[in-house]
């Protein structure tokens, strides 16, 4: 099996000269915070061609034999605020996302999920929130309605 290595967040910020620049001006301005991770996720998306929505997401990519589910940033920074809500940091969310994304970097969530579930089959992953800073994930179990929860966006099936 073929190794790769993988730089961390803070490497590949490190090799991205106009990254760093732009993330350290950002993150060391007056701006509120929420607005400082909202040009990021603005600079990012464009720079990197990442999708903001699920509805933005192109079809699945096959590398190696292994596939790769495109996720969105709303998605990526939900799922982040699921399996630690206590890392809360916007800024930290959306610099993140963007490195899992562009990595093709997937979050076990199994644990959270089980915890989630208890013995109850998954559905599906639901998300809610008016805003990618306010996303949220929620596991919807089967028989129960991802509209009637509130959620946006909704993925069929088991998402491992």
């Amino acid at each position: 099996m073929k190794q790769t290595n993988m730089p961390s967040l803070e490497e590949w910020v490190d090799s991205e000269p106009e990254l760093n620049k732009k993330t350290t001006e950002l993150f060391e301005s007056d701006l509120p915070i929420e607005d400082q991770a909202r040009k990021a996720l603005d600079y990012l998306c464009e720079t990197y061609d990442l999708p903001q929505t699920p509805l933005e997401v192109q079809g699945k990519e096959s590398e190696n034999d292994l596939y790769y589910y495109p996720i969105s940033m709303f998605e990526q920074i939900a799922q982040l605020l699921f399996v630690d809500p206590e890392n809360n940091d916007p800024r930290y969310l959306v610099i993140n996302s963007a490195y899992l994304i562009k990595h093709k970097l997937a979050i076990d969530m199994t644990q959270e999920l089980e915890e989630f579930l208890g013995k109850n089959e998954l559905q599906g992953l639901g998300y809610r929130g008016e805003d990618i800073l306010t996303a949220e994930l929620l596991p919807v179990q089967m028989g129960e309605s991802w509209s009637e929860l509130g959620c946006r966006f909704f993925i069929k099936g088991d998402i491992s």
